[in-house]
């Protein structure tokens, strides 16, 4: 006898393998069972008939910045997973440059016991180096996912100036099996430039040279290659940056590239134009950089597609004080709408899309999904591509009502979004309570 269904979905076409297909899901458990025509599909509890609307893998951001503890008036667990349900994303992976940093297997759990009562999509989270290397293991076995290295700013009493200390970290990332994320910025370097001029935020903006990034990626991949560890380079600016990592790939390096939708949406002009509400480290770039990295994007040099989310009060990003002025805008809600906006000009392939925004984040972070197949879970995004909007932050789920893409007009809108086969976002609504998402660690752990 055949299993019943607890939800199927109906009447739409389903990206898989590649391809779109006229067909159905069947969900039961948190996972699809049946993909297939309507009357293939097993008996169900609840059938939703999408009428026409194209159903995504669940989306996953392995780059944002949920917040909460002491930063919760910034943004919380509960709406920055509604932020990330709105925008589309079924899986978020949360930085570790908190107040407390995550950094201990104290703070770590922490974090966890406060997102489970909280949280509405799956949530996985980062460490930083811990102040010695033999707590790492510790802290990754607490329930962590990956390391968050920040070469601009380091969170951590271990000296990741030291090409030495950086070694003995990648390599026991090789016998972990976990991944070291990086913000790829010399930190030196920048401070070289910053001590010659008077500090503006245009002074502190123009100080992140292109050096500053490409120094930092060549030695990563020197050090990549020595320890043979598994790394990625988040938000990267820098097209240099991107060619340095797709040779180390052909040589068969284990390097993975992020882009933001601002690195290649936006430019300096922007900057200029926005002022603080378009401030983020790495700053905006000439606008023949972002056209660049935007054509490195299509050709499929880059890995993976991040929001970046870093939501701030406006009160903060507009201080008078510059050196108060925190760098980082919200983008989750804003990510996949301008990147469908992309696939509508013929910019952006579906295929460079899911393999970006879905299948690439859960290979190279050890997730389970990233694809729309039997035994998977049951994460789907649903979307109008036909839908026509314009950015309004006012409406945001984020606290965080600001963002440079306001007054966009684009074409393609998340409308539904299911988390372990649960309608958690529907028409505009959050329809799920605090606590139906997961708390997930490696897939692929020792």
């Amino acid at each position: 006898m055949e299993k019943k269904a607890d939800l199927n979905l109906i009447g739409g076409k389903i990206y898989a393998d590649g391809k779109f297909l006229e067909a159905g899901i069947s969900v039961a458990n948190g996972k699809i069972i049946k993909i297939g025509k309507k009357t293939n599909l097993p008996k169900a509890e609840k059938e939703i008939n999408i009428k026409g609307l194209i159903i995504l893998p669940g989306l996953i951001d392995v780059h944002v910045h949920l917040r909460d503890l002491k930063l919760a008036y910034k943004e919380d667990f509960y709406t920055g997973t509604c932020s990330a349900a709105a925008g589309g994303f079924t899986t978020v992976l949360d930085m570790p440059n908190t107040k407390p940093s995550t950094n201990t297997v104290e703070n770590l759990k922490d974090k966890i016991s406060e997102a489970k009562k909280k949280i509405i999509v799956n949530v996985g989270f980062y460490i930083c180096p811990p102040d010695k290397l033999e707590d790492i293991k510790k802290i990754l076995n607490a329930g962590a996912v990956a390391m968050k290295i920040y070469l601009n700013n380091p969170i951590t009493g271990l000296n990741v100036y030291d090409d030495s200390v950086l070694k003995e970290i990648l390599k026991l990332s090789r016998k972990l099996n976990f991944k070291v994320s990086f913000h790829a910025e010399d930190k030196r370097i920048i401070e070289r430039f910053l001590r010659k001029r008077s500090v503006t935020l245009t002074d502190i903006v123009n100080a992140h040279v292109f050096e500053a990034e490409v120094e930092a990626v060549k030695r990563l991949v020197k050090l990549t290659e020595i320890s043979n560890a598994n790394i990625h380079l988040c938000h990267v600016s820098v097209p240099k940056t991107v060619e340095i990592a797709r040779k180390a790939k052909l040589r068969g390096l284990n390097v993975s590239v992020e882009v933001t939708p601002h690195h290649v949406l936006l430019s300096h002009e922007d900057f200029l134009a926005l002022g603080s509400l378009a401030y983020m480290i790495p700053p905006l770039r000439p606008k023949y950089i972002s056209k660049t990295l935007l054509k490195y994007l299509s050709y499929g040099f880059i890995d993976v597609i991040a929001s970046d989310h870093a939501p701030h009060t406006l009160q903060e990003k507009n201080s008078s004080d510059i050196l108060e002025v925190p760098p980082g805008i919200p983008g989750l809600e804003t990510t996949l709408s301008l990147m469908l906006n992309l696939v509508s000009k013929g910019i952006l392939s579906w295929k460079r899309l899911v393999s970006c925004l879905a299948e690439n984040p859960a290979r190279l972070f050890g997730l389970k999904g990233g694809r729309l197949d039997i035994g998977f879970p049951a994460n789907m995004t649903v979307v109008d591509f036909k839908a026509k909007y314009e950015i309004d932050s006012a409406n945001f789920f984020s606290k965080a009502k600001y963002s440079p893409f306001d007054g966009w007009k684009v074409k393609g809108k998340a409308v539904m979004t299911i988390v372990n086969g649960l309608v958690v976002f529907d028409d505009g609504e959050i329809v799920a309570e605090p606590g139906v998402g997961k708390v997930i660690g490696r897939h692929f752990q020792n």
